[in-house]
């Protein structure tokens, strides 16, 4: 974007200055902007002063390590939203006429979820749309695309937000692994043995903090002791798993693969837990984008591939 179209011109705001504003409001502080918009502290501190020059007044004051609105920051906050949802509205329909898969595709995922799934398919959407600039976005809370301005966020579970577009990309059961390397012998099929090894409960939506398990005749096995630790990532789990110690209730889809490595083993292996849904989620206006299509469709493959053992 050409540096005019960021600055304020005879005394009025500049549109891109308060789309940043907005971004700044929106982080609570310049870094937390900077990492979310991808663009350096100085692009966003720049377009602040633009600002502050136009209304003669600060816009924010500083509060410990992060900012706060000042009376003329909270009038113009308004304006900054309309300026932001014009600029992405703007960038979606250039996006979507452009007949090949260019430009940014912003995605958002969890840790093991991105290491899993979106490994792969980036590397496949570079080798096929060396265009594209992917960005991945690393969280556990599933944030809402729209208001993050994300083209695609993987979830755990079906989105409840009717303003986004929900696909399945994979359904996986929840098993229970131990490290391969404990040092304690420990009976795998001994329910009460495997549970005394410590719970490692996975504190995201999708997951329960208590677990039930059925073998194939529908017997069910309910762990619920106090968790040795509560994590709010599953990388975190593996983590733990890792050093030879816990228990973790995890997706088949990624502990399945560490077990045949050598890395984890089964507890209670002829026993599952509920199934969980991974969804692809994105605002209506993206699916027309060439990008995001072809990044969902090469996800779903993955998914497909991985779930049959290829």
């Amino acid at each position: 974007m050409r540096e005019g179209a960021r600055m304020a011109q005879n005394g009025k705001p500049g549109l891109d200055d308060l789309h940043l504003f907005h971004l700044v409001q929106e982080a609570g502080s310049i870094s937390g902007a900077a990492r979310r918009g991808g663009m350096s502290k100085a692009t966003l501190s720049r377009a602040i002063a633009r600002l502050e020059d136009v209304a003669g007044a600060p816009l924010f004051d500083r509060v410990g390590t992060g900012l706060q609105l000042t009376q003329s920051g909270g009038a113009l906050l308004d304006a900054a939203g309309a300026a932001s949802r014009v600029l992405a509205e703007a960038e979606e329909v250039l996006r979507a006429a452009h007949g090949e898969p260019h430009g940014d595709l912003r995605i958002a995922a969890s840790a093991l979820s991105a290491q899993q799934l979106l490994g792969p398919v980036v590397a496949e959407m570079h080798r096929r749309h060396p265009a594209v600039r992917t960005h991945v976005t690393v969280t556990g809370l599933g944030p809402d695309p729209l208001s993050e301005n994300l083209d695609v966020v993987l979830r755990l579970g079906r989105p409840d937000e009717a303003h986004l577009i929900a696909r399945r990309i994979l359904a996986a059961p929840l098993r229970l692994y131990v490290s391969a390397s404990r040092e304690t012998p420990l009976d795998l099929r001994d329910a009460a043995a495997v549970e005394a090894a410590g719970r490692i409960a996975v504190d995201v939506p999708g997951v329960p903090i208590d677990w039930v398990l059925h073998d194939n005749a529908g017997k069910p096995v309910r762990m619920a002791a106090p968790p040795m630790a509560t994590v709010g990532d599953p990388t975190v789990a593996l983590g733990i798993l890792a050093s030879g110690h816990g228990v973790a209730f995890l997706p088949s889809l990624f502990g399945d693969p560490l077990v045949a490595s050598g890395e984890l083993l089964r507890a209670l292996p002829d026993h599952e837990g509920p199934k969980i849904e991974i969804f692809a989620c994105f605002p209506p206006r993206r699916a027309s984008i060439p990008a995001v299509r072809a990044f969902i469709d090469l996800l779903a493959d993955c998914a497909k591939a991985r779930a049959n053992g290829a």
